[in-house]
């Protein structure tokens, strides 16, 4: 299996050549920089930090070419993007008040015995919704793709077949940060989870996001206010067992240990990994092989360095 790194934030430190370094592959490189929007295609800086020969592949304009030019497939997405976001609202109804529970009995001094039990149970409520959602998510992404399925889209087809053939032919694959459910949908739009699942891979902060299992938002400072960690939807899968925090050093209350510890133990066994700037973990086999500037939420919700498995 090719390795994959993942990295945290590219400023103000880039760590970007010595992970390329770390790779080793010779060859082109490309990058799917589709997270950064109107802003795709702008990366002479990324060139200048790659220390080497880039071309983006611009799926986020490649996509919004075929939506133009097949109108279908745009109405299709866009009922899909309204349910899933009809949905997350439903599901945050609901995660409120089962959070809110845990996190009291958290916080509740009673006799051990008695109270543990109930910790764990409340804490099971939480982590039944979390699944609950993520087969409502999985359940829409799968109705999307049997209608696409029965639908005449050339220029869909041509483009994704095209695509492909880019990776395929690259040495290299970047997958850079930015909106992650964009990025997201783009991939999935072109079909790119095995194509990438085939490739030496860095992506960094919502790429790295976007190539695990399940794509988790937080923020305990955030403008508008603390906002609970809520599950947005599956990612592709190519990483497992780790959720991906970017920017945790700024955006987790470390202070409040019940808090994280709540973290911790709703996603387990997922290990809950920070990808602050200068991170980076290398991943052959599915196994994790070096880590340098990551920390995992522990049981107790304190940092614990990540380690090669």
């Amino acid at each position: 299996m090719p390795a994959r790194i993942l990295l945290g934030p590219q400023s103000p430190t880039s760590n970007l050549r010595q992970a390329a370094d770390a790779i080793g592959a010779e060859g082109p490189a490309i990058v799917i920089t589709a997270g950064w929007r109107d802003s795709e295609g702008e990366i002479e800086d990324l060139r200048e930090r790659l220390g080497r020969p880039l071309e983006d592949l611009k799926i986020y304009q490649r996509a919004e070419a075929v939506f133009a030019a097949e109108p279908t497939l745009r109405e299709l997405k866009r009922e899909r993007q309204d349910k899933l976001r009809k949905l997350q609202e439903l599901y945050r109804l609901r995660l409120r008040p089962t959070l809110q529970a845990a996190r009291k009995l958290m916080r509740t001094e009673a006799d051990p015995d008695l109270l543990q039990v109930e910790q764990r149970a409340a804490i099971a409520q939480v982590r039944a919704l979390d699944r609950h959602h993520l087969r409502r998510i999985q359940s829409i992404h799968k109705e999307f793709n049997q209608r696409r399925s029965r639908l005449d889209l050339p220029r869909a087809t041509a483009e994704r077949d095209d695509i492909q053939a880019q990776i395929a032919g690259a040495a290299l694959v970047l997958i850079a940060g930015g909106h992650v459910a964009v990025l997201l949908n783009r991939m999935r739009l072109f079909q790119l989870t095995e194509v990438l699942a085939r490739k030496p891979l860095i992506a960094w902060s919502a790429g790295a996001m976007a190539l695990s299992e399940r794509v988790v938002l937080f923020h305990d400072h955030a403008p508008q206010g603390r906002r609970d960690a809520e599950l947005l939807d599956t990612g592709l899968g190519i990483v497992r067992q780790r959720i991906f925090l970017p920017h945790a050093r700024t955006r987790l209350d470390w202070k409040n240990t019940r808090r994280m510890a709540l973290l911790s133990r709703r996603f387990a066994p997922a290990a809950c990994c920070t990808l602050d700037s200068g991170s980076m973990l290398r991943f052959e086999d599915d196994r994790l092989v070096d880590a340098h500037g990551s920390v995992q939420v522990t049981s107790q919700g304190r940092r614990q360095p990540v380690k090669p498995s």
